[in-house]
């Protein structure tokens, strides 16, 4: 088939570059069209117009869209929560874009406005994507990245908050919270939090106790983690050293730290055989080589691969070993007569 050879291939793409040669008028008309067919499209422009001129009125027009959301009651269908999902971020978006160039305090609370949408989205719709999930917990990050950018100066107040959100939550939203806020609580914030939690764990007893634990318990580990604490750490898992999951977590942490002797004694606790042994064998074999035992080093290096046939244990069993030989044999060439 004879194809032209005046016309250039690829001039139908979408670059900047190209739609900004259409000019304002016919960009306008593009908009207006596509606002008539897509309804969460022609919320994003309104939106867009609100924030030109004033930023309380997008504040406006944001939280008015957030609070009919949370009134609704409709169940959401799989296939239909996509579109919810792109619309609460079209939301999010505006929030930590235009909203917060206009006030950060504005923007701090619309972004909680948001995030209480949270558990009532999530009791009618059907989010087997995960698609909903995502992006409240990205909204939960972005809260703690909002309060950094306002340069929060009441710390133990922003740590309460932080509690009372996680201790609240069922869902996983605020996970990423205490770490994207942790620049805004600095130390002494990060150890009011701390001191917040475990008088309210103490406080607790019986199946409350247990409850607060699963729910907020994971804070203590890492609150230690962002204060690079690893006693701190320690002191939240079993001291009998009976899960190997949580040896393991201690272990990396020591070896971090230069600490692997303490490490080995992790590794080695004696505990039932588990999925993980060949993550602890690993970092059995990056604490030697911290420690400079290099025998130790060979003997776990066949260790692992005798147990699991890898490869790169066994190419570097066998370095080692030509470089040994080949040291051997120039250090008896050097004592010749």
């Amino acid at each position: 088939m004879a194809t032209s050879g005046s016309g250039k291939r690829g001039t139908g793409r979408m670059t900047l570059e190209a739609i900004e040669a259409l000019g304002p008028a016919r960009l306008a008309r593009i908009v207006l069209a596509q606002a008539e067919r897509d309804a969460i499209f022609a919320r994003a422009v309104r939106m867009e117009l609100a924030a030109r001129h004033d930023g309380g009125a997008l504040a406006h027009e944001i939280d008015k869209r957030l609070k009919t959301i949370r009134r609704s009651r409709g169940f959401v269908e799989w296939d239909k929560a996509p579109a919810l999902a792109r619309e609460l971020d079209q939301l999010r978006e505006a929030i930590m874009g235009p909203l917060a160039e206009h006030s950060l305090s504005q923007a701090i609370d619309s972004m909680r406005l948001f995030l209480s949408l949270a558990e009532p989205v999530f009791e009618r719709s059907d989010d087997s994507s995960g698609s909903l999930g995502e992006i409240f917990r990205q909204g939960g990050e972005d809260l703690g990245r909002l309060w950094c950018q306002a340069d929060m100066s009441d710390v133990e107040l922003l740590a309460g908050d932080i509690l009372m959100l996680v201790e609240g939550d069922g869902y996983g939203v605020f996970d990423d919270l205490p770490e994207a806020a942790s620049p805004a609580l600095g130390q002494k914030g990060r150890a009011a939090l701390r001191g917040m939690l475990l008088e309210r764990q103490a406080a607790k007893t019986g199946n409350d106790r247990r409850q607060f634990d699963y729910k907020v318990g994971w804070l203590l580990p890492k609150l230690a983690d962002l204060d690079g604490d690893v006693d701190a750490y320690i002191a939240t898992v079993d001291p009998d050293r009976r899960n190997p999951v949580l040896n393991a977590q201690v272990a990396a942490r020591l070896i971090a730290h230069g600490r692997a002797a303490e490490a080995l004694d992790w590794i080695d606790a004696p505990v039932e055989r588990s999925h993980n042994e060949r993550e602890l064998a690993d970092l059995k074999l990056r604490a030697f080589e911290t420690l400079g035992h290099r025998d130790d080093v060979q003997a776990q290096r066949k260790a692992i691969f005798d147990r699991w046939l890898d490869a790169q244990a066994l190419r570097d069993w066998l370095r080692l070993c030509l470089i040994s030989r080949m040291s051997l044999r120039k250090g008896r060439l050097s004592i010749r007569p």
